[in-house]
């Protein structure tokens, strides 16, 4: 139970401190209220642990991370306890008794603390922006200032749905297709290791000439058995000179313009951030955020720098007075999207349209992913099939050439 320390008038006048231990700052007020004491100021004691924080635990806590359900869970119980009229202080309180994730239900902690010495929530989230994403924050103070938290915390709650199932989609999209390239490789490794040393064996120990098909196979299999850890070296260099390239930002703004022209995952890419794009934008509009601090929110939050880059430059051209529509004109921004921002802008109902917008996209998403994984089995089947096929074709084929010689 926390020790807090306190100080009060008693009814001679006189000041008093002292301790108590209570489970919040309400109960320590009303203990002492009820001893006829007036409360001049309350403080919860916190023990400093060896690496400045309140203990080992507390410690380990923020040395986790908080995923996206745990944000949700917290969003959406923040939002039912608003709506149903809880002050945000006791809202909070609540909230770190349900929360499970260790490095959340510190920050939640935290942040009680601060509301209760008098700070706003949006302060109170600033403090902890590795957490609290910077759309969450402006969401939060547009909350404040309307008095529509609650709706803000619900927003919250469905934008990272969104994001986190788009994120899945983008995930599994890419997990069938690598499980099935490494199924081909482990195939031709185990031909070219196990099983074509042995049929070459056998077929040059006849002492004939082999068809050009058989000996083909056996000198690329004796090719890859000679320069395989060579060629497995340089494959390892080249991913690691990718992702260590994927790390700056120019390798980054160069990776992410290829993959938009990579056919079939391009188009994935389009549709993901188009969905992200519209999504956040609908979200900050609705909510009250400038269309100038929605472009700069947005840019940070689309992964593919392409469009990130697209987004920020587009601010400063709304800053100047240009419509929303041709600032975001790019060659890689489906005219779809820019069409219906121009209708939106006219008719004043942007913020609606943004929304729909994204859900085509993602609509438009899952129909690519239901695509790519339909479409490569069979063409992985193809190609290991045909590996195999080659094999055996090569080895009857010496085999005739054998029995006619």
């Amino acid at each position: 139970m926390p020790l807090f320390a306190y100080q009060v008038l008693t009814a001679t006048g006189d000041e008093r401190s002292g301790q108590l231990q209570a489970d919040n700052v309400n109960q320590v007020a009303q203990k002492l209220r009820d001893q006829g004491l007036r409360v001049l100021n309350i403080a919860e004691r916190r023990q400093r642990g060896f690496l400045g924080e309140e203990s080992f635990a507390d410690w380990y806590a923020t040395q986790r991370s908080v995923s996206n359900d745990a944000l949700i869970f917290f969003y959406r119980q923040m939002a039912f306890m608003l709506r149903a009229g809880l002050p945000l202080a006791e809202c909070l309180d609540l909230s770190k008794n349900q929360i499970e994730n260790p490095r959340l239900n510190y920050v939640v902690r935290k942040m009680h603390r601060d509301i209760q010495a008098g700070k706003s929530l949006s302060d109170a989230l600033r403090k902890h922006e590795d957490i609290f994403t910077n759309i969450a924050i402006n969401l939060v103070v547009a909350g404040e200032n309307t008095g529509e938290l609650d709706a803000i915390m619900e927003r919250l709650a469905v934008h990272l749905e969104k994001k986190s199932q788009l994120r899945k989609q983008m995930i599994n999209a890419m997990i069938y297709p690598v499980i099935v390239v490494l199924a081909a490789i482990g195939v031709a490794t185990f031909m070219v290791v196990a099983i074509i040393p042995k049929f070459a064996d056998f077929l040059q120990g006849q002492g004939k000439p082999l068809p050009e098909s058989t000996q083909t196979l056996i000198d690329t299999a004796a090719f890859l058995r000679e320069n395989g850890l060579v060629i497995i070296g340089i494959a390892i260099a080249t991913i690691i000179l990718m992702l260590i390239s994927n790390r700056t930002y120019k390798g980054r703004r160069v990776f992410d313009r290829l993959l938009l022209e990579v056919p079939v995952f391009g188009r994935m890419n389009i549709f993901g951030s188009m969905a992200q794009f519209t999504w956040a934008m609908s979200i900050l509009l609705r909510s009250g955020i400038t269309i100038f601090d929605a472009l700069k929110i947005t840019s940070e939050l689309i992964v593919n720098k392409t469009y990130a880059d697209k987004m920020l430059k587009a601010s400063e051209s709304v800053f100047a007075g240009k419509d929303l529509s041709g600032s975001v004109a790019h060659p890689k921004m489906p005219p779809l999207v820019i069409q219906m921002i121009a209708i939106g802008e006219r008719t004043g109902s942007l913020d609606q349209i943004l929304q729909e917008m994204g859900i085509y996209y993602q609509s438009l998403l899952e129909i690519a992913i239901k695509r790519l994984t339909a479409m490569i089995e069979p063409v992985m089947i193809l190609v290991i099939g045909g590996m195999v096929g080659f094999v055996y074709y090569a080895f009857f084929q010496a085999l005739f050439a054998l029995a006619g010689g």
